[in-house]
């Protein structure tokens, strides 16, 4: 299925930078924290893209070690709204900051 036009809230800019988080996950029913860092892509006023090598799932929320600053934009957290997998290692996932 294709969508015309652009149905975007915002507009992405390039911006590829090393973005460290952490995220909660089940693991066997034991809640386990993840620290990772993942390369970003693109950003919006709205969020981020970015490529990680640990498989975070939609529904995952993520916080930034590092707050991530850039013109107008500040951001602690972001929800994870979509991921698909590029590789057996390599994930490309879309956050929404919250």
């Amino acid at each position: 299925m294709f969508i015309k036009g652009n149905v975007r809230e915002y507009s992405r800019t390039p911006f590829v930078t090393p973005v460290r988080y952490s995220v909660s996950v089940m693991d066997v029913r034991e809640l386990k924290k993840i620290q990772d860092t993942a390369v970003s892509v693109d950003i919006s006023k709205g969020g981020l893209g970015m490529i990680t090598g640990y498989p975070i799932e939609t529904g995952h929320v993520l916080t930034f070690k590092d707050e991530i600053k850039i013109n107008n934009i500040t951001a602690k957290a972001a929800i994870v709204k979509w991921t698909g997998k590029i590789d057996s290692n390599k994930y490309r996932v879309g956050l929404k900051f919250v």
